[in-house]
């Protein structure tokens, strides 16, 4: 059960401390007064979404923090010791969000996770809102219902074992192609790829010298002008050859008169001979630079080509190499996967007939199951005022041909929860024919079981008095009541109501309230002693006066002595 719950700066609650007992606590308030931001707190500390809109306005964070105990063969404890918190009956869980995106979760002040929160949480308490009972009506979600109750005694285990089995024989069997013309129609594409991948030849040694080449066409009337003015410079009438040669002759003339002037004559003749030769040189490759359009044109098709091949398989030659030689593997797997086939399809049949036949046991104990639910679910309606219901659980079951269309891990089974209120009615699907009223007690009966089941030691039920009132309001008071009580099994149940009768039932009461300070709205919570709670049960009455008094002062000792009967 919840012994304690702190709650700071959610939504219009500042500071909040409650102390919650055993047996049957009941919160009341006007509309809008925030009886629904306790619950919301709650779940927020079990581990539902951390909304920063719910962050009290003004303020840079928002904590909850929570006291459990457990029994010591609670299932809850067995999480705790697997995931290091200890084993203590105690559970202390704290969870802060921040406007800045920090959050922080604790169990028994150590750092943890979302997950292993929920994981930890998920036998503590049990919450339903006015919305639950939506989930309930709608088909998809009825079999998992029935689950709940089950105990497969390993058939959901090894089902979801064979069925991992049967998705790893489909994975190998689609990489050969599936059936015969899918593998037909992946060879045909394979071998295209493969084909012009090899007509494409790539290397990327010869990507590195076309991108040089082509670098030098873009360039070449500015290499053309150079060489060609160079040449010019150098080689012609009045060049740089011509004047050395003359300047050498001169050198020559005066070297029998000045010896040094030798040894420079031969130096400028070598000079000579080294411009000559780089003249000649820049002729040649003046001659070389002289290139076609049409080659041209072939060089740059070439590395366009090489690009489009490149951005089909991988984006650079390496990663096309590597795809050519992959899908070389592939084809040769395909061409050569007969045999292999047919053996992944023996084995695909196999293991669906096996699947079948652990699906059909489990079909069996759901069926077996939904009897005794139904039985269980009328007797708790009975309870509740509606004797003369009529509930099954209608099963559609698919054949083993139309199970192997589309194997699930779920089993063969589609299930309808049917209904009927009335003595001789027939049952209808439960959308259909239940009230709002019978929908709040069909999911009181629901989860009054789903506890026992699940040994959740806290149901909280946040206004399930929607769409009743008078004599079966009463009835509903009596079963919470009677579910709270430590007679049975000593569960809590955390009641939001607006209906007297269900407050007068409380073994605890709380009101809240919204109230004005400095500017700001704040809900406080307040414990309600006997004299306040007679009062909360007349204004529950709408009534007003001495009279009110005395008559929710009737309906409060009507209720105790009903719980006496409980205790006795």
């Amino acid at each position: 059960m919840i012994k304690n719950l702190v709650i700071d700066n959610i939504a219009l609650i500042e500071h909040v401390d409650i102390d919650f007992r055993e047996g049957l606590t009941v919160l009341t308030g006007e509309t809008g007064s925030g009886k629904s931001i306790i619950i919301d707190s709650l779940a927020f500390v079990l581990g539902d979404r951390a909304d920063k809109t719910l962050i009290k306005h003004g303020c840079e964070f928002a904590a909850v923090s929570a006291l459990f105990e457990v029994e010591p063969n609670s299932p809850v404890l067995a999480k705790m010791s697997e995931y290091g918190f200890g084993d203590d009956c105690e559970i202390l869980i704290t969870r802060k969000m921040s406007l800045a995106g920090k959050n922080e979760i604790r169990i028994q002040g150590k750092v943890a996770t979302l997950s292993i929160l929920k994981e930890v949480c998920s036998n503590l308490v049990d919450i339903f809102g006015q919305g639950q009972h939506l989930a309930l009506i709608d088909v998809k979600n009825q079999l998992s219902v029935l689950d709940a109750f089950c105990n497969f005694d390993g058939c959901d285990s090894q089902l979801v074992e064979l069925y991992s089995k049967y998705q790893a024989v489909c994975t190998e069997m689609k990489a050969f192609g599936g059936s015969d013309a899918e593998r037909a129609r992946l060879i045909d594409i394979l071998k295209f790829q493969i084909d012009e991948l090899e007509n494409a030849n790539l290397d990327e040694e010869e990507e590195n010298e076309l991108i040089a080449t082509h670098k030098r066409l873009v360039n070449i009337e500015k290499i053309t002008s150079a060489i060609s003015n160079a040449v010019a410079l150098l080689a012609t009438d009045g060049g740089a050859v011509n004047g050395l040669s003359h300047a050498c002759n001169l050198l020559r003339g005066i070297s029998n008169v000045e010896e040094d002037c030798v040894d420079l004559a031969e130096r400028l003749d070598s000079a000579r001979l080294e411009v000559d030769d780089i003249a000649q040189t820049l002729e040649d490759i003046l001659s070389k630079t002289e290139i076609s359009q049409e080659e041209i044109d072939r060089l740059e098709g070439r590395l366009e080509y090489i690009r489009t091949i490149k951005r089909k398989y991988g984006g650079s030659i390496a990663e096309a190499l590597k795809f050519l030689d992959d899908a070389k593997k592939q084809y040769d797997n395909l061409v050569n996967a007969t045999e292999r086939m047919a053996n992944l399809l023996a084995e695909k049949t196999a293991i669906i007939n096996k699947m079948y036949a652990v699906a059909s046991k489990k079909s069996q104990i759901r069926k077996d199951t939904a009897d005794k639910l139904a039985k269980r679910i009328m007797a708790e309606l009975a309870d509740l005022g509606m004797r003369g219901t009529t509930f099954v659980v209608d099963f559609a079951v698919q054949t083993l041909d139309e199970f192997a269309k589309m194997p699930s891990a779920d089993g063969i089974d589609t299930v309808e929860f049917l209904m009927s209120a009335n003595v001789g009615e027939p049952v209808k699907p439960l959308a259909k024919v239940i009230s709002g009223g019978e929908m709040s007690r069909f999911m009181l009966a629901v989860k009054n079981i789903t506890a026992l089941a699940e040994k959740i030691p806290t149901m909280v039920f946040d206004e399930i008095d929607a769409g009743i009132s008078g004599n079966v309001a009463q009835i509903v008071a009596g079963k919470l009541a009677n579910v709270s009580s430590n007679k049975q099994e000593g569960y809590q149940c955390i009641v939001i109501t607006h209906l007297p009768q269900i407050c007068a039932m409380a073994d605890t009461n709380m009101r809240i309230e919204k109230f004005e300070q400095n500017g700001k709205t704040h809900t406080s919570l307040t414990l309600l002693d006997e004299s306040n709670k007679a009062q909360e049960v007349a204004r529950l009455m709408g009534s007003i006066g001495e009279h009110a008094l005395v008559s929710a002062q009737e309906l409060i000792t009507f209720a105790n002595d009903y719980k006496k009967t409980i205790h006795a």
